[in-house]
């Protein structure tokens, strides 16, 4: 029964209970026309007792009465203690005062005279060296779990991270992707905030996924595991955003995350320690955005000045050997050749994503290729297996795929328009290549209702991760796993979602 009509009928009854009561009452002073209404209603509700619409209602109360209960996995949500309310605000300029409340001097004029408040506080880095894997939050287990499950983590170190072209045609491969399902066992809260970054582990026994957030949190899940907090286990080695986390394709048993801390740091998983592997001046204030892997000994990290640091992990002091100034404003992301790895794709907050050959870096304009977009590049990144495209994501709303067979003459051979305008509050929106393919990407999406598209080289959408009663929120950052039918997606409240 609708609502509309369960409310009319509540309408009917009350004014048939009004009549009733009217009715006992003395009859004298209604008028012809009240008694009529009386009548009328009376007739109205012998009709609808006849048609069991009375019985109908009950049930149907009854029904939208019954609250859905729902159950957050991973991190439970912190109790608020309510404080007491302020006293209402006043302002200080008006009364005369400066912003610590003491009177001006006399003659004081606002316009030509501004004060600064000295009790600015900042987000200080964590202490410098390395730091033990201590799980954070009110709700740690106990210290023999955590030991445990950092021993458990020296499974994940067996790993080869070496991948194939799958030899499945488009078609037969996008219905494997169609088989996946979301259950709600498989929406979880990893960390408190926004996730900035996201990768899984290439293990092909356990599902192991890691998650950044915006205030220096670094999870890990273990999907099939029940330790920790339905198998999540949280840490804080940054105190703000984790921008990229990425396991080494040469050594699965390290994990590799960048901050805006403008740190470095590498998780051993045989060792449970976060170890630093590049340090910025804390004073200079730069970003660290994205890191890739030149070779197996050395990284090629993207900063927030424009410029890009090459690291050799193998000189103490957690130094560049080199940097390179590369693009006038920030970094987003960096990427490495797959086959010939003296190429580097870079995008930044400018129009154009810009291709570098380390053998010849001398100056900024020393650049081999330049990728024109209409707005910043949000990323860009070569195709898996042999570095032919470039994929790139840009905020004039459109996915370019570009011919990188020769790097020096890259041309554009798909502009396809997406909707990529996630607004403030959203991480921004990275397509990415499927590990073992390159003529399939997976990308966000802001279309209701919620999904994550699988789409051709093309940009042909080939078919779409959803599911309406689990997904309600955007994917922003995505990532597949290399060689089993799994896909997880990052949303802005901390939830991974997980197709398998």
């Amino acid at each position: 029964m609708p609502i509309a009509c369960a409310k009319n009928l509540d309408t009917i009854e009350d004014k048939s209970n009004n009549a009733e009561s009217q009715t006992m009452a003395s009859t004298g002073d209604l008028s012809a026309y009240e008694k009529q209404i009386q009548h009328n209603i009376a007739e109205k509700m012998q009709v609808l007792h006849q048609l069991g619409i009375t019985e109908a209602k009950q049930q149907f109360q009854h029904f939208i009465s019954e609250k859905k209960k729902t159950t957050t996995l991973g991190l439970k949500p912190e109790k608020r203690v309510r404080s007491p309310p302020l006293p209402p605000r006043k302002s200080l300029r008006l009364a005369g005062q400066d912003p610590d409340g003491h009177e001006h001097p006399e003659g004081f004029d606002m316009k030509t005279k501004f004060y600064a408040s000295e009790n600015v506080t900042q987000m200080s880095r964590p202490p410098a060296g390395p730091m033990q894997m201590t799980e954070v939050g009110k709700n740690v287990k106990s210290e023999q779990d955590e030991e445990e499950f950092v021993s458990s983590l020296e499974d994940f170190c067996k790993s080869k991270k070496r991948f194939k072209r799958t030899t499945a045609n488009l078609q037969n491969f996008v219905s494997f992707f169609e088989s996946m399902r979301l259950t709600q066992e498989h929406v979880i809260k990893v960390v408190p905030n926004r996730i900035f970054s996201l990768d899984i582990h290439p293990s092909e026994t356990r599902t192991l996924i890691c998650a950044g957030d915006k205030w220096g949190y670094l999870a890990l899940w273990d999907v099939d595991s029940a330790s920790g907090n339905d198998g999540v286990h949280l840490y804080q080695p940054y105190s703000r955003p984790v921008s990229d986390v990425i396991f080494d394709p040469f050594d699965s048993g390290k994990l590799y995350s960048a901050s805006y801390d403008g740190v470095v740091r590498c998780a051993d998983l045989s060792t449970g320690v976060f170890n630093e592997v590049f340090v910025t001046d804390e004073d200079d204030d730069i970003l660290c955005k994205a890191v890739d892997f030149i070779s197996a000994q050395t990284l090629a990290v993207a900063l927030g000045d424009g410029t890009m640091a090459v690291v050799d992990t193998r000189i103490p002091g957690c130094t560049a050997e080199h940097t390179y100034y590369v693009h006038k404003k920030g970094l987003r992301t960096v990427s490495v050749h797959p086959v010939d790895r003296q190429y580097i794709v870079t995008s930044a907050a400018e129009s154009y994503a810009k291709i570098w050959d380390l053998r010849n870096m001398k100056k900024p304009t020393s650049s081999i290729a330049e990728l024109p977009h209409g707005k910043s590049v949000s990323s860009a990144y070569f195709s898996p297996l042999t570095g032919h495209k470039v994929l790139t994501t840009s905020t004039d709303d459109t996915i370019r795929v570009f011919d990188s067979t020769h790097p020096e003459q890259s041309t554009t051979l798909h502009s396809i328009r997406h909707n990529n305008h996630t607004g403030r509050w959203l991480t921004r929106f990275q397509a990415i290549w499927h590990p073992t393919r390159e003529d399939l990407f997976v990308v966000g999406s802001m279309v209701h209702p919620r999904r994550v598209e699988v789409m051709s080289d093309e940009g042909r959408i080939l078919t779409t991760f959803s599911n309406e009663e689990c997904l309600g929120s955007v994917c922003s950052i995505n990532a597949i796993h290399p060689t089993k039918n799994i896909m997880v997606g990052g949303n802005s409240s901390g939830k991974l979602h997980l197709w398998m």
